[in-house]
């Protein structure tokens, strides 16, 4: 496989992270449509709680993209023995089934249009680390160049979504 793009994370795309995501949700993704109508409007304490679950969304993503990836470097580099790397991705990989059912039950309650694409965008950043852990795990059981590049482009694909998400170029 080819050296690591991952980005390292430092304190200062940390703090990037959060104060987009910050910003993001009620003046980005969750704010692009003109104000409703009175019968419409949300609640300081709703909105809070939108802004509190993309918070957590967006970091949880990154967390699990870079999760992913600290295995499959340690692996490679012999940090972890095989059993230990299974054995913790399949801590970080498994949780993101139970994450998208909650997601698909919050899908399924009336949301904006707006509300409802961060979610999708969302669930699709979920999907992506959940094939990407798979194919991890395909790589380390074939140690086959062609799993390798999979498992490499599916974790740029989602890196290059994150990044999307948490709009980390334009800070």
């Amino acid at each position: 496989m080819q050296e690591s793009l991952r980005p390292t994370p430092t304190p200062k795309i940390l703090a990037a992270i959060v104060a987009t995501i910050a910003l993001l949700f009620p003046a980005g993704l969750i704010g692009d449509e003109p104000a409703p109508s009175k019968s419409l409007e949300k609640s300081d304490g709703e909105n809070a709680w939108k802004e509190g679950v993309g918070l957590l969304s967006g970091l949880y993503l990154y967390q699990t993209y870079l999760n992913i990836g600290l295995l499959a470097d340690g692996k490679a580099e012999k940090v972890y023995d095989e059993k230990a790397a299974r054995a913790v991705l399949a801590t970080v990989v498994v949780p993101l089934e139970k994450v998208d059912k909650q997601l698909e039950k919050l899908a399924a309650t009336p949301l904006t249009a707006s509300d409802r694409e961060a979610l999708s965008k969302i669930r699709s950043i979920v999907a992506l680390l959940q094939r990407q852990g798979k194919e991890l795990t395909q790589f380390w059981d074939t140690a086959q160049p062609s799993d390798g590049a999979r498992y490499e482009a599916t974790r740029q694909e989602a890196w290059k979504q994150i990044n999307a998400l948490l709009a980390l170029d334009k800070k």
